[in-house]
Formats: C-alpha cells, structure tokens, sequence
C-alpha cells in the first residue's frame, strides 16, 4: 500500500499528526503576537495577558487549534465531503498550519480563522433548504464576528449572499437572517460603546473597512513567501483534480466543492490586495487549501498523486524546520 493510500484511509492518522503537531508547536514556541492587524477592531481591547507574549496566549494558541482541528474534522463527516471515510483534511489543515511558526501565537487571525470555519458549517448545511432563516443567520453571525476582528472581511458579504443562491436557498426570508445576522455583533458592540462614551472604538471599526493599505508584498518575510505559495499550490492542484473528476462526487457535494473553490480563490485574492494582512488572512486561506488538499490525497490514487503528496510532506517539514530555525 502506497504512502497516500495510509494516509488517507488509516484511522489512527489524524491522531498521529495531532500528538506530532502540538509538540512541535510547544518546541518551535512562538513569536511576538504584535501583528499589522493588531490595532484593527476589537482585538487591542483584550486582555493583555491574551495579546501579549506569554503562556496565557500562548495556551489559547494552541486550544484554538485543537478546536479548529475538531471543527474541520466535523465540517467533513457532517456534510460528507470525501468519498471515504478520511481524515486528510484535518491533518492536512493542522500539518500547514505547523508549518506557519510565524503564526503560533494567538492574534487576530485565530479568531478570524475559527470563525470563518463556523460559519462555513452552518452555510452548507443551508443546501435546498426552504427554512434556511436559522442556519443563515448563524452562518452571518459568525461572519460579522470575524468582520469585528477585522473590518475587511465586510466585502464577503455579497459572496456568501451568491453562496446561498448557488445552495438554493435565498430567499426574502435567508436575507433578512443574514442582514440580522451580520448586524448583531455590531448592534452589540454598537450599545455598549454608546452607554460607556466610547464611540470612537465602534467607529473606528466602521473606518477600517474601507481603509485599504496596498502593497507591503517586501514585509513578507522569506518563510511567509513560502507558505503562500506551497498553499496556493496545493490548493491549485486539489482544484484542478476537483474539475477534472468532480462527476465521481454527489451532485451535493460538488455544488460546495464548487463554493470552497469560490470563497478560496476570494481570500487569495485578498491576501494578494492586502499582503499586510497575511497573519490575519493565511489562516483562513488554508482552510480553504486543507479542504482541497484533503479532497485530492483522499480521493486520488495515481503514482502522480503519490508523488506529490510526498513532495509536499518533504516541503511542510522542511519548511516547518526552516521557520522554527529562523524565528
């Protein structure tokens, strides 16, 4: 049995990656959590032990990833994304994230990323829904906490409204869930700030989301190159698998196959425009990568196929070692 066929059909390999991913997390440790996006949103009001370097953050680093971890692994059985009962997904989610040491310390992008995880969940699970007001509401809320955390991410509004459209499943009813739903941490965060004079907080998230700063691709430093284009590689690869053999998969199936393409492809395309942002936005890219890459080591089985995914456990390790040595 060939490498790509263990990993994708063995019970025990999530297990194996997660015991191997927390302990290199604990030994690479982490970096100082004071990202570009620090000052954007909620995230400066926090507690200094969360935002500060130090074992508070560093705990909540590591719990969010286990938590995410579970929730990418319930995303897949839930909504039966694979043809086999695998677990690539989730080992592919949690082996690229290792690989990003620059991003081991809870900041922003956390919260952003699990969020955005959340809210995909409740989005699918809206297919040919007629009562779909529930599920779309949730999925909006959990979009409008991560635009809390930060404010850009109001511009995907317009692509989760065409997601619904796609699942079938838009409807007067879906739309005034998602306004409602999108609305709510900011009708709350909007109160609060009113009783306590603090105005300023609530505006200043309304100014972040329109003050795009472009360029800034020469902060990058050589490792955050890297991971951006191992995981747009990987992504481009489970993609074009995806087109050329999605008639294997369930008509359910492929329709949010097609949507992880769409909403992948959207937050690449952020990153590109604001490269500023690459510790808040590679998170959720690679959500997106997993769920692709996942899909190709799982369903594919050619000497092709098991080639790269060698090729691409030699980089993630290689690249883990390389970031943890120069950070």
């Amino acid at each position: 049995m060939n490498y790509q066929r263990r990993l994708a059909i063995s019970p025990t390999s999530l297990h194996t990656v997660s015991v191997i991913v927390v302990i290199a997390w604990i030994v690479a440790g982490s970096v100082s959590p004071e990202t570009h996006d620090s000052h954007e949103g909620l995230w400066r009001l926090l507690p200094g032990a969360v935002i500060h370097r130090g074992w508070v953050n560093q705990l909540l680093a590591i719990l969010t990833m286990i938590l995410s971890v579970y929730s990418i692994h319930e995303l897949n059985l839930s909504h039966v994304l694979l043809r086999i009962n695998s677990r690539t997904i989730s080992f592919t989610f949690a082996a690229l994230m290792l690989a990003c040491v620059f991003l081991h310390a809870f900041q922003p992008g956390f919260i952003v990323m699990y969020f955005i995880l959340l809210s995909l969940f409740f989005l699918f699970s809206t297919y040919h829904q007629e009562a779909s007001a529930g599920n779309t509401y949730i999925s909006f809320l959990c979009l409008g906490v991560s635009v809390v955390f930060y404010p850009k991410l109001v511009w995907m509004m317009p692509l989760y409204v065409f997601s619904l459209y796609l699942l079938r499943a838009l409807n007067p009813r879906s739309v005034c869930a998602a306004i409602l739903g999108l609305i709510s941490p900011f009708w709350l965060i909007g109160t609060i700030a009113y009783c306590l004079d603090g105005m300023a907080v609530f505006s200043g998230i309304l100014h972040q989301m329109v003050d795009f700063e472009w360029g800034g691709y020469s902060l990058h430093s050589a490792s955050q190159t890297v991971m951006i284009w191992l995981a747009f590689a990987i992504f481009l690869i489970g993609t074009i698998d995806f087109l050329m053999r999605n008639y294997l998969d369930k008509t359910r199936v492929r329709m949010l196959y097609y949507l992880i393409v769409l909403h992948g492809l959207a937050y690449f395309l952020l990153l590109l425009l604001q490269p500023v942002s690459i510790h808040t936005i590679l998170p959720v890219v690679i959500i997106f990568t997993a769920l692709m890459g996942g899909h190709y080591i799982s369903n594919d089985d050619t000497p092709l196929s098991n080639i790269l995914v060698w090729i691409f456990t030699i980089l993630v390790l290689v690249t883990y070692i390389l970031n943890a040595w120069i950070l």
